[in-house]
């Protein structure tokens, strides 16, 4: 009978257990649940964040002389990882869509002016705008062609190339310079009779002098001015034109001076409003 009695007692008391009610714990608020709700802001601010990797941007272009201003037609325009060249029209101008974003190499071919490669940078959406000038050579167009822009710019160099005319001294003009191939100054001179460069290894300077009187400097003049010297790299791409007086008897009135006696040489530099 006791361990009939002690057995009832346990099945009670096993049935009462299964009949308690199970109370769910509140949610855990501790450093881990804030590190998976900080991971979910993560998740949304960068959904947020605007993709600028397709973002797409048109340019507008027009290619024109530099020295002039005019449009140049047929220009070929090449925007690296871009679009296929594209080719300006009778005002100089050309558009090309879909580029990329950020900063962008154009490089602009027409014959007869120098190559020209331009950096600019193209926002993530709308357009940009902009004028790129080019500098005319001449190199491999026909002669009366040269002469016609000569013409056009003949009254801003008048006095020059009246002078030129007469052959009194040394003349080269920008035409003459492109086919020598100079580079600078210095390079343009060496190519001139009676004219010698004279090399500082000290002070890694060079002049140029008269063969005729290598002990001084000659004067030289700039754009009209009377000036100290110029120096022998200038690039020749600024030079419209370069006269010399190797002595006192070439020298004009207007240029001659106490100093004379050592040649002048005389500098007209382009006009470049369109740069």
């Amino acid at each position: 009978m006791y361990t009939m009695a002690r057995y009832t007692v346990a099945r009670q008391a096993l049935r009462a257990r299964k009949r308690v009610a199970v109370i769910p714990r509140p949610p855990n608020h501790t450093a881990q649940g804030g590190i998976l709700t900080g991971a979910v802001l993560a998740v949304l601010a960068v959904a947020m964040v605007p993709d600028t990797s397709d973002a797409q941007a048109t340019l507008r272009g027009r290619v024109i002389d530099s020295e002039m201003g005019h449009p140049l037609v047929g220009a070929t325009v090449r925007i690296r990882g871009g679009p296929p060249p594209v080719t300006t029209d009778s005002l100089g101008r050309f558009e090309a869509r879909e580029l990329a974003a950020g900063n962008a190499e154009v490089t602009i071919q027409l014959f007869g002016y120098a190559q020209g490669v331009f950096t600019l940078y193209l926002p993530p959406s709308g357009g940009v705008s902009q004028d790129f000038a080019l500098d005319f050579t001449g190199a491999n167009l026909p002669e009366e062609v040269v002469r016609a822009r000569v013409d056009r710019l003949m009254p801003r160099y008048v006095d020059f190339e009246q002078r030129r005319q007469r052959g009194l001294g040394a003349y080269l003009r920008w035409d003459d310079l492109v086919k020598k191939g100079s580079s600078s100054v210095g390079d343009a001179l060496r190519t001139v009779r009676g004219v010698r460069i004279q090399c500082n290894q000290q002070t890694f300077e060079c002049f140029a002098v008269m063969t005729r009187t290598p002990q001084c400097q000659p004067t030289w003049w700039i754009d009209g001015v009377e000036v100290r010297s110029f120096h022998e790299n200038t690039p020749i791409r600024d030079i419209y034109g370069i006269e010399i007086y190797r002595g006192v008897g070439e020298v004009p009135g207007q240029f001659a001076g106490s100093n004379a006696a050592c040649g002048v040489i005389v500098m007209w530099t382009k006009s470049r409003p369109y740069r």
